[in-house]
């Protein structure tokens, strides 16, 4: 990887740090965007319980690419014994712990940050007040364990194959990025048609994935 190339990505992730504190800290996007989905007059999320998106697009979506995952360490466990072309074991090595370390930083991140999901937020018939990441949550409230996004992680987890195979084919690279930013979405969007997180939620743990990998 050149040197100009990491800094690169260094510099947008910083840029779009800020970009993240200024979009959903500043104001209330993050409830805006989770309105359309919410049923004022049921107390709820109604495609919480759809029979499609709860079966298919959560637990069948979820479960195929955390199969992927797992076929993807035993490759990159495999071209660290032996020597694949296409794969050094360099990349390899920076590969699996990626895919070891995105889920895990962000299960560890759940247990702390004390953020509630949009369906625990008053607003959205629950009971919690709706605070920013950076206010403090008050010490009664039942504490939040929904910041990041885990189910959107599980998709963002494959920026880190991605990013290793800039060094081999960059034109892969980009490609693989591009589809691990799609899966990750869509699995964030459609925990938020849920009611299972904000927008912020998926778009931070993008962002995480994104800097573990680079890392």
């Amino acid at each position: 990887m050149s040197r100009r190339w990491f800094l690169g990505h260094a510099l947008l992730l910083v840029l779009t740090a800020g970009l993240l504190l200024l979009v959903f800290e500043s104001g209330d996007v993050d409830r805006w965007l989770a309105q359309p989905f919410y049923d004022a007059v049921a107390h709820d999320f109604p495609l919480r319980q759809h029979v499609q998106i709860g079966p298919v697009l959560y637990y069948v979506f979820k479960f195929a690419t955390l199969s992927g995952a797992v076929l993807a360490a035993a490759g990159c466990l495999l071209a660290l014994v032996w020597r694949i072309d296409w794969l050094p074991p360099r990349n390899a090595a920076l590969a699996l712990l990626g895919l070891v370390l995105v889920p895990a930083a962000v299960a560890l991140l759940k247990l702390n940050t004390n953020r509630h999901c949009p369906w625990d937020i008053v607003d959205f018939g629950g009971f919690a007040p709706y605070v920013g990441l950076l206010a403090e949550m008050p010490g009664e409230i039942v504490r939040g364990m929904c910041f990041p996004a885990s189910h959107a992680a599980t998709g963002f987890m494959w920026l880190a194959p991605a990013l290793a195979l800039h060094a081999v084919s960059p034109r892969w690279s980009r490609r693989a990025i591009w589809l691990a930013l799609g899966i990750g979405l869509v699995m964030g969007l459609t925990r938020q048609a849920q009611g299972g997180h904000f927008m912020s939620h998926t778009l931070w743990s993008a962002w995480l994935a994104w800097a573990i990998s680079l890392s």
